[in-house]
C-alpha cells in the first residue's frame, strides 16, 4: 500500500509538466537567454498607396524593405554561452488595423512571415497611427518573451497627415508615452519622398531611434539602395548592442514579497463581435399597468336595420344650417326680352391696320391704234476721213453782232464719255452750258431737233414710304415731265403722259 502512495505525487508532477509543455509548444516564442521581440508596423494608407503612380508602388517597396529586414534577422552566439534569437511579427494599417502575422520564431518561420507580408493588399484610406502602435504593443506584451528590455517596434510611415487627422485611440503622443512606460523602444522609419519629419520625430523613442532611417525611395539610384541597406544594418546593430549590455541571467533568487496592487489599466481596443448567446428564460409577470391613453376614433360602422317607430318626441332646437345642395341641371332658355333703347354713340375707334392688296382687275379691252411715231434717230457718225492739207489762212472776217441771251435749259448729269454739261448734238438739242439762254440761230438756218429720250422713273411705293411722301413723289415726276416738254422742247407722247398721270 505504501508504493502506490509514493508513486502518486510523482504521477501528479509528471501530468503537470506535460500540461505545461503543450502551451509552450503552441507558442512560436522560444524562451532562450536573449530573445528579441521585433514587430513591424507598416503604413498602407492613402497618403502612401496613392501618392505616386502606378498606385501601390510605394507599398510594394515597403513590403520589399520588410522582407529584406527579415532576411537579416540571424541568430548570434555570445562567448558567455548566450544566444541572440529573433521573434518577429508584422501588421499594416490605415483607418483599420490588420495583423499580418503574430510573433514568429526565426529562422524557422521566416518564409511564412515573408509570404504573409508579400500578400498584403493596401487599404488606401485614413491614417490611424496611434491605434496601430497600441495594437503592436499588445502583440509584443501578449505573445512576446519575458524580457521587456528586448521589445522593439519598427514603425514605417510617411507621417501624413499632419493636420485634420483623426486619433480615435487617444492620440499619437499618448501611444508613444505608453510604449516608453512599458519599456518598448520604437524605431521611426520614413517612406520617401515627401515625408513629414515632425510626426516621425514624435513616433521615435528619442532622436537615436529616428536618425535618417529610410524604408523606400522612389528613385532607383545607388545612393537610395545604400541608404536602405544602412537603415537595416544600423537598426540591427543597435539592437545587438543593447542585448550585449544586458548581464547574463543568474540563478533564481528567493521568492519576493507580493507587490502593491498596480494601477488600473487603460481600456483596450474593442474586441471582435462574439456569437449570439442562448435566448434567456421568460421573465416574471410584471405589475398591472396604468390606464392607457384614449385611443383614436374608430371607423364608422355599417348602417343598422330600421327600428320600431318611436313615440313622438318634443320639438327640438333649431339645427345647424346644412350644406348647399348640388347644382341642378341647366333649365330651358327663356323668351327673348324686349328691345332696349338705343345706346349712346361710341367713341371712334383707332384706325385699323392696312388691309391686304386687292385682287387684280379684269383685263382691259384692246386700245385704238396710236398715231404715227416720230422719225427715227440719226445714225451713228462714220469714221473720219483722211486729214487734208492745211489751206492758206483767209482774210479776217467782219465783227458780228451780239446775239440774244440763251433761255434756261435742262441740265443732265455728266456723261461717262464727255465732259461735264456736254451731250452729243446728234441726240440731244440742249445747251452745252446750263443756265444760259439758247442762242439765236442765223437767218436761213434751221433749228436742230432733239432726238428721242428714254427716261425711267423708279418709284418706291412700299408701306414704309407712307401716303404723304408717295403723293410728293408723284407730283415730282409730273413736274419733271412738264418741265421737259415746256422748257427743253422735249416731246412726250400724249398717251404716255396721260397714262402716267392716271396711274400715279
Amino acid at each position: 500500500m505504501r508504493l502506490p502512495h509514493a508513486l502518486l505525487p510523482l504521477l501528479l508532477q509528471a501530468c503537470w509538466a506535460t500540461a505545461q509543455d503543450f502551451p509552450a509548444a503552441d507558442k512560436a516564442v522560444a524562451f532562450q537567454d536573449c530573445p528579441v521581440d521585433l514587430f513591424f508596423v507598416l503604413d498602407t494608407s492613402e497618403s502612401v498607396a496613392l501618392r505616386l503612380k502606378p498606385y501601390g508602388a510605394l507599398v510594394d517597396k515597403v513590403k520589399a524593405f520588410t522582407k529584406r529586414f527579415i532576411d537579416n534577422l540571424k541568430d548570434r552566439y555570445y562567448r558567455c554561452d548566450r544566444n541572440l534569437v529573433w521573434n518577429a511579427g508584422a501588421l499594416h494599417y490605415s483607418d483599420e488595423v490588420e495583423i499580418i502575422r503574430g510573433l514568429t520564431r526565426m529562422p524557422a518561420g521566416r518564409d511564412e512571415l515573408k509570404a504573409s507580408v508579400d500578400a498584403v493588399k493596401y487599404f488606401g484610406k485614413g491614417t490611424y497611427t496611434d491605434c496601430a502602435i497600441k495594437k503592436g504593443l499588445e502583440e509584443l506584451l501578449v505573445g512576446g518573451s519575458h524580457l521587456k528590455e528586448n521589445k522593439y517596434l519598427i514603425v514605417v510611415t510617411d507621417g501624413h497627415p499632419l493636420e485634420g487627422y483623426k486619433e480615435p485611440c487617444g492620440g499619437l503622443e499618448d501611444a508613444v508615452n505608453e510604449a516608453k512606460h512599458l519599456g518598448v523602444k520604437v524605431f521611426s522609419v520614413a517612406i520617401t519622398p515627401d515625408h513629414l519629419e515632425p510626426r516621425l520625430s514624435i513616433i521615435a523613442t528619442d532622436h537615436t531611434y529616428r536618425r535618417n532611417f529610410t524604408a523606400a525611395d522612389w528613385g532607383q539610384s545607388r545612393d537610395a539602395e545604400e541608404a536602405i541597406s544602412q537603415t537595416i544594418d544600423t537598426i540591427t546593430d543597435m539592437i545587438k548592442n543593447n542585448v550585449e549590455q544586458v548581464p547574463a541571467r543568474g540563478p533564481p533568487g528567493p521568492r519576493g514579497d507580493p507587490g502593491y496592487e498596480g494601477e488600473r489599466g487603460k481600456p483596450g481596443l474593442p474586441g471582435e463581435k462574439g456569437e449570439a448567446g442562448d435566448p434567456g428564460r421568460p421573465g416574471d409577470l410584471g405589475p398591472v399597468g396604468y390606464q392607457g391613453m384614449k385611443g383614436e376614433k374608430g371607423i364608422r360602422g355599417e348602417k343598422g336595420s330600421r327600428g320600431p317607430k318611436g313615440y313622438k318626441g318634443e320639438k327640438g332646437k333649431r339645427g345647424v344650417d346644412g350644406m348647399d345642395g348640388m347644382k341642378g341641371e341647366t333649365g330651358y332658355p327663356g323668351l327673348p326680352g324686349c328691345k332696349g333703347s338705343p345706346g349712346f354713340d361710341g367713341i371712334q375707334g383707332s384706325p385699323g391696320p392696312k388691309g391686304d392688296a386687292g385682287a387684280f382687275g379684269p383685263k382691259g379691252e384692246k386700245g385704238e391704234p396710236g398715231a404715227d411715231g416720230e422719225p427715227g434717230r440719226q445714225g451713228s457718225t462714220g469714221p473720219p476721213g483722211d486729214e487734208g492739207e492745211p489751206g492758206e489762212p483767209g482774210p479776217p472776217g467782219e465783227k458780228g453782232e451780239a446775239g440774244d441771251e440763251v433761255s434756261p435749259t435742262f441740265s443732265l448729269p455728266r456723261s461717262p464719255r464727255l465732259g461735264p454739261g456736254l451731250v452729243p448734238n446728234e441726240r440731244f438739242c440742249l445747251s452745252p452750258h446750263p443756265g444760259k439762254r439758247r442762242p439765236r440761230w442765223p437767218p436761213g438756218r434751221k433749228e436742230c431737233k432733239c432726238g428721242p429720250i428714254d427716261i425711267l422713273f423708279v418709284l418706291d411705293s412700299s408701306e414704309s414710304i407712307g401716303l404723304h411722301n408717295f403723293e410728293i413723289a408723284k407730283e415730282f415726276i409730273i413736274k419733271v415731265i412738264d418741265r421737259l416738254s415746256r422748257d427743253e422742247l422735249v416731246k412726250v407722247r400724249p398717251t404716255l403722259a396721260h397714262v402716267l398721270q392716271g396711274r400715279l
